[in-house]
């Protein structure tokens, strides 16, 4: 009845309205997570070639970062990602088609860089004090060399994922509109897990590393017991995981806790909280 009895120049304004409020926050929206520190962004299409690669200028590069290079790129060639827009970006279509070609990403560690560098997985372990993870990324839009610099591999590291988080796809082209960009960052982002309240099978817990690793959640704290419940096998006291577990079933085997740190492959800092009982 309220609808029936509605002006409908009205509501032709309201819908125009809402419209217009749309364009203009989806103009501002980005596929990047989190957001940077900085960011700049202009609005020149730009492509990536289909011979577009990603290269270290350095020596001694770590065998964990050209894995990383290698993920990215194929990331890069698979993921179908379109613009959150109406049409899903097929009105870029002639932009895509004229725009100038991306042909590299080159990384190098800063000027101010001294010492060897280390492997991510060295840096990783690193307290978190010491830990340096930022970098800046500039894509130029005339097609000329993307440079992604940093103090650290783990820098580097993460400045690859935001990389991977700039393009859309239109019929197997990955492109932008936001040319030039510049960005620089250093992510501060942790996530707890609380086992001990709930129970989460071993395939979800490095489904959620893997996860963090493409939003650059950089420390997983893992909250294993509590006094809710003690999941965890611990060799030469039976008794916890015999009664501590909300099910036999709910139960973390030193060897799951093995494959869950070796599949820590994405390179965060992993934490380990026990709660252990003042009181038999």
């Amino acid at each position: 009845m309220l609808l029936s009895n509605t002006n409908p120049n009205h509501c032709m304004t309201l819908k125009a309205a809402i419209l217009v409020i749309l364009v203009a926050f989806a103009s501002h929206a980005y596929a990047l997570w989190p957001l940077p520190k900085q960011l700049s962004t202009g609005s020149t299409t730009l492509k990536l070639s289909d011979d577009f690669d990603i290269t270290f200028d350095g020596d001694s590069t770590p065998q964990d970062l050209l894995d990383a290079i290698g993920r990215t790129k194929d990331f890069l060639r698979n993921d179908k990602l379109q613009r959150l827009v109406v049409g899903r970006g097929a009105s870029d279509a002639d932009a895509v088609s004229s725009a100038q070609s991306l042909s590299s990403l080159v990384l190098s560690m800063d000027s101010g860089f001294s010492g060897q560098m280390r492997s991510l997985s060295e840096e990783a372990i690193d307290s978190l004090e010491l830990r340096v993870e930022g970098y800046s990324l500039t894509v130029p839009s005339d097609g000329s060399q993307a440079e992604l610099k940093a103090n650290s591999t783990l820098g580097l590291f993460r400045g690859l994922t935001t990389f991977s988080q700039l393009w859309y796809d239109l019929d197997g082209t990955a492109y932008t509109v936001e040319a030039p960009i510049a960005i620089v960052d250093e992510p501060p982002i942790g996530l707890m897990l609380d086992t001990a309240r709930n129970y989460f099978p071993v395939a979800d817990i490095k489904r959620t590393l893997d996860t963090m690793s493409w939003v650059k959640i950089n420390t997983f704290h893992w909250h294993i017991s509590d006094s809710q419940s003690f999941p965890l096998q611990v060799p030469g006291f039976p008794e916890l995981a015999a009664a501590g577990p909300y099910s036999p079933s709910m139960v973390y085997t030193p060897e799951d806790v093995k494959d869950i740190r070796l599949g820590n492959n994405h390179n965060r800092l992993l934490l380990y909280y026990l709660y252990l009982y003042g009181i038999w």
